[in-house]
């Protein structure tokens, strides 16, 4: 929202204008002062042409997966899936969602916890459950993430866009034929996301 100079903040608020946006998303990032000045803004900008749209909040992944122990135990947690779990619901769902429901009572916010994808894939590789060959840092095709910051690869970018699939169409994963190119069973493995997720945070 800050960034009112960008053509990406003009082309965003074009598409609002139209009137005709049924979903909204944004993601999780938020200044450290005021977790939700921009989520506000902008849904305030969305709902004056769009009063029945709806909003949803992506949650990513936490940044530098080779720091991801390191940063739970700094933060007070044994694993990166309990400093995850902190983040999408003490920190997104409790401080951010809830307040944004609160000024917007009739406003549907939901959120998408993307970065399960990330930590869970990760969790399998470090057991040898995934049934592909794919190593934590690499090439897109072959690897988890591409870089140090976590950019994701293909199978993480599969599994995340199915669960998008989930979260905002409720398409049924179980029956759902699009081929990830990959054998690990990604469909259930962004079901199980979902499953799992909050229920007074979905769709």
């Amino acid at each position: 929202w800050n960034d009112s100079l960008t053509q990406e903040h003009f082309e965003i608020k074009s598409a609002l204008d139209k009137g005709d946006v049924e979903i909204f998303g944004m993601t999780a990032g938020h200044d450290t002062i005021d977790r939700i000045e921009g989520h506000r803004e902008w849904i305030n900008y969305a709902i004056q042409n769009n009063p029945n749209v709806k909003i949803f909040i992506a949650i990513p992944q936490i940044d530098f997966p080779a720091d991801w122990e390191q940063r739970a135990q700094e933060y007070g947690f044994s694993s990166i899936q309990e400093l995850y779990d902190y983040f999408v619901n003490d920190i997104v769902h409790n401080e951010m969602v809830d307040q944004l429901r609160i000024e917007f009572p009739s406003t549907k916010i939901f959120t998408i916890p993307t970065g399960w994808a990330s930590v869970n894939l990760d969790q399998m590789n470090i057991d040898n459950k995934l049934l592909d060959q794919i190593s934590r840092f690499g090439p897109n095709a072959t690897s988890l993430f591409v870089d140090d910051k976590g950019h994701q690869g293909d199978i993480i970018i599969e599994t995340g866009s199915l669960l998008w699939l989930k979260s905002i169409y409720n398409v049924d994963l179980s029956t759902n034929t699009y081929e990830t190119g990959f054998n690990t069973d990604l469909h259930e493995i962004a079901n199980n996301i979902y499953s799992n997720h909050d229920t007074e945070y979905n769709n």
